[in-house]
């Protein structure tokens, strides 16, 4: 099932404008089209005037994006959460840190309608609001941005699959709702995109 699209509507998992890295829906822009499941994914990072951080690069809390809230993309039941992972070592040269086994480090999965699963990866230790079995609102803040897993620095990263499998599940193309991208509504976004939700959540 190859360039599937969602049929749910995502918004962006993040408050306030943010930067796409890495992802897009088609291949040239896709950070990972060779790791199947991870095919549509995209990394949201928070750039400013070009730069993710301020003064020394080494430090977490130093990134624009670190601590900053991140959103329930679509209704739906957290169906895993999985925390306790510290976070990674941050490098100024924005290589890839290789602290942890599990590339997602902290991370939860969000069963929505239709049967799709979005993951949310890289979040902060002990930052969660939600807890598995819970409901979850389209816009509800459900965890914090953090530097865990193997990340070049602090961002998150999503996709959606058609199964709970983060590697093999058939990768799913996101459409988007309400989003403006680069300042313009659209249903897609693409790397060098800046990306953000037109209603205000808090």
């Amino acid at each position: 099932m190859i360039n599937k699209k969602t049929k749910n509507k995502y918004i962006i998992p993040t408050i306030g404008k943010w930067y796409i890295t890495y992802g897009g829906y088609k291949k040239k822009d896709s950070h990972s089209y060779d790791i199947y499941g991870q095919r549509w994914a995209y990394d949201f990072d928070k750039n400013i005037d070009g730069k993710y951080y301020h003064d020394d690069g080494h430090i977490n809390e130093n990134y624009f994006g670190y601590n900053e809230p991140i959103i329930s993309p679509v209704d739906g039941f957290v169906l895993v959460i999985i925390d306790g992972i510290k976070d990674s070592k941050a490098y100024p040269d924005l290589r890839v840190s290789q602290d942890t086994k599990d590339v997602r480090g902290n991370y939860i999965i969000i069963k929505a309608d239709n049967n799709e699963y979005v993951t949310i990866c890289h979040i902060k230790k002990n930052s969660f609001t939600v807890k598995e079995g819970d409901i979850v609102r389209q816009g509800q803040i459900i965890a914090r941005v953090g530097n865990s897993g193997r990340t070049k620095g602090a961002h998150i990263h999503m996709q959606v699959n058609n199964g709970i499998d983060f590697f093999n599940s058939d990768p799913l193309i996101i459409k988007f709702k309400d989003i403006l991208v680069n300042n313009k509504s659209k249903k897609y976004i693409k790397v060098g995109d800046f990306v953000e939700n037109k209603k205000e959540y808090e």
